[in-house]
């Protein structure tokens, strides 16, 4: 049992030695972060240390055009640099700059000439045909053996359906 003593009173000391170091590791820690947090360069000089977004993506394009096209393949797609579209946004921005000032130009044109804009008018009626008068009878020798022939018919009395009356006026007291 002498054994088990003898490490139980070991593995004592090394628990009691650790304690004593953590107890000292308390003292010195606010010291040393203070030593720490003074070799350390400010936030805005770590900000200047790093580069731009910009300047990042500039320096992977140039890399990747430097690459072999055999290396090139094997990269994903997500790495590879996207293709640039600056020619379509430039066009693009050029025809919306065009319209703004072909607007602004009208709109100054219109309030200089102080013409106020044309309000909707309605369009005329198409103008009517004056009806064809009927053809007048002639007396010729022609036509006048084909009445004889045909004796002509009475009128009809008019059908009361078709006159509608209008109705009574009404008095005035």
């Amino acid at each position: 049992m002498k054994f088990k003593r003898s490490i139980r009173d070991k593995i004592e000391a090394q628990i009691d030695e650790i304690a004593d170091q953590a107890k000292d590791l308390v003292e010195r820690a606010p010291g040393f972060r203070d030593e720490v947090k003074n070799r350390l360069p400010d936030r805005e000089e770590l900000k200047d240390m790093i580069p731009d977004k910009k300047q990042l993506l500039d320096l992977r394009d140039e890399l990747f055009e430097k690459i072999p096209d055999s290396v090139a393949d094997r990269i994903p797609e997500a790495a590879k640099p996207k293709k640039k579209r600056g020619k379509v946004k430039k066009v693009a921005l050029l025809g919306l700059v065009t319209g703004a000032g072909a607007a602004a130009f009208a709109a100054a044109r219109r309030v200089a000439g102080n013409t106020p804009t044309p309000s909707y008018t309605q369009p005329r009626p198409a103008p009517t045909a004056p009806p064809k008068p009927a053809p007048a009878p002639s007396t010729t020798a022609e036509t006048a053996p084909a009445a004889k022939k045909a004796p002509a018919k009475k009128a009809a009395p008019a059908k009361k359906a078709a006159a509608k009356k209008a109705p009574p006026a009404k008095k005035a007291p």
